[in-house]
């Protein structure tokens, strides 16, 4: 019973994935080819977005700097996420290719989701 128990614990904790930076994606890249990593980054807001839905929907490009400001550029093989110009942060999950990081899926955070609404105080 004990041995299934630490089974199961190991291979859920083989699937998780690991927040990194863009050189540890890189790294790692080598050392575990195909295994995901999620990276806190904002977007580069020195670097254009490509995206054209009408040539193709699902190619979006862009450049993103993590939390040590490293910067790469990051390639996602889906639709531009709505709004995401305005996101005060993005978490990419996904895995280096090259010079790229090939994100599989992006979580954002806008600013207005979360800012309280201003309380009146009256007398």
């Amino acid at each position: 019973m004990a041995g299934i128990g630490v089974g199961a614990v190991v291979s859920l904790y083989g699937n998780t994935t690991q927040y990194v930076t863009f050189p540890d994606a890189v790294k790692f890249a080598t050392e575990n080819p195909g295994k995901d990593y999620h990276i806190v980054c904002t977007l580069d807001k020195e670097k254009a977005i490509v995206y054209n839905p009408q040539t193709d929907p699902n190619h979006l490009e862009f450049g993103a700097i993590d939390s040590l400001g490293n910067k790469m550029t990051v390639i996602y093989g889906k639709p531009k996420p709505q709004d995401m110009e305005r996101s005060q942060k993005l978490v990419l999950i996904g895995h280096a290719e090259g010079k790229n990081f090939r994100a599989t899926d992006i979580l954002s955070k806008c600013p207005s989701k979360y800012e309280d609404t201003p309380v009146e105080n009256k007398p």
